[in-house]
């Protein structure tokens, strides 16, 4: 399988030929414009599955299959962590989990911007990290950036991952340590001279453990196309399976058995309501996103509530 990540800084339609004479079965395409935009079948080559997710039609991030594999949006998915988006990956036999990641600014919340939205949005999706989950794109974000004021930093991040034993695939195949990547991936102003790395792919050990190889295309291709290169990953066949119960009622009750005891005494109407509105949301067909967005609200307000109480009471009081 080859999974190849891209951020095209805008204009895919107009950029996917050499991208796609890599032979990708899996795409993620930071900065890609709206499907209607794309014109598949005469600007774009038909994808057999893709998805979107973006605040305007102008830039989002785009996950194309050019494969016999299929996606499925997790209920999981909270649009407050914009554009962190979980994905089940399957060809009907074998599945995985996918985190498409393109790390926005955030002017409303700058301590939340680029690596601190990651930092939020793994937090929120720790519950269904699985022993089979990738995670790849454009985190904006290298150690050398810690001192940084944001809800969490770059060696944070990678921290938090490596207790679910999700690694940086960069840094396990060439044996560097983050913030002394001698191969970049983000060319400032498609300057040359001005080379970061902030492209990354993480993966469960069992995906480590099966086999992959990760390659950097050269700036010299690409520089005329894009400030950012191609990461290129091809991953040995494994069998998995994600077991996961995609429902909102099980979705909220993972979030709330992890809130402490005294906060489930004391917001015990609050919790009430929010398992009967996952439970309305199993049952309708139609769902407005306005609707959606205030269940991961009540959600994460508890989640922020519980984490003070933790502060500030020995063992969360219980």
């Amino acid at each position: 399988m080859r999974i190849i990540e891209w951020n095209c800084q805008g204009a895919f339609r107009l950029k996917n030929k050499e991208i796609l004479e890599l032979q990708p079965d899996i795409l993620i395409v930071p900065e890609c414009e709206q499907e209607y935009k794309l014109q598949f079948g005469r600007l774009t080559p038909q994808p057999n599955d893709f998805l979107w997710y973006g605040d305007t039609g102008k830039k989002g991030i785009g996950i194309f299959s050019y494969s016999n594999y299929k996606f499925r949006l997790l209920k999981e998915f909270n649009p407050a962590y914009r554009y962190v988006v979980p994905l089940e990956v399957t060809d009907g036999h074998k599945s995985f989990l996918l985190f498409a990641i393109w790390a926005m600014d955030n002017k409303q919340n700058p301590l939340a911007r680029y690596i601190g939205q990651v930092w939020n949005a793994i937090n929120h999706y720790q519950t269904i990290l699985h022993e089979n989950s990738i995670l790849i794109g454009d985190f904006n974000s290298n150690q050398i950036w810690d001192e940084k004021d944001r809800v969490g930093n770059h060696t944070a991040v990678v921290n938090f991952l490596k207790e679910f034993n999700i690694e940086s695939l960069y840094h396990r195949q060439f044996n560097e340590e983050h913030g002394k990547e001698s191969l970049k991936t983000f060319f400032m102003y498609r300057n040359i001279e001005k080379p970061y790395h902030i492209d990354y792919v993480f993966a469960s050990s069992n995906i480590i453990k099966n086999g992959y190889y990760l390659k950097f295309e050269t700036s010299e291709k690409w520089i005329d196309k894009s400030d950012h290169i191609p990461l290129i990953l091809d991953l040995v066949s494994f069998d998995s399976k994600v077991v996961l119960n995609d429902t909102y009622q099980d979705l909220a009750s993972r979030h709330l058995n992890k809130l402490t005891q005294i906060t489930k005494t004391k917001f015990v109407r609050e919790i009430q309501a929010i398992e009967s509105l996952a439970l309305k949301f199993d049952t309708e067909r139609i769902i407005s996103n306005q609707e959606l967005t205030q269940l991961m609200v009540n959600i994460d307000t508890l989640k922020q509530i519980d984490n003070l109480i933790s502060g500030l009471i020995p063992n969360g009081g219980c």
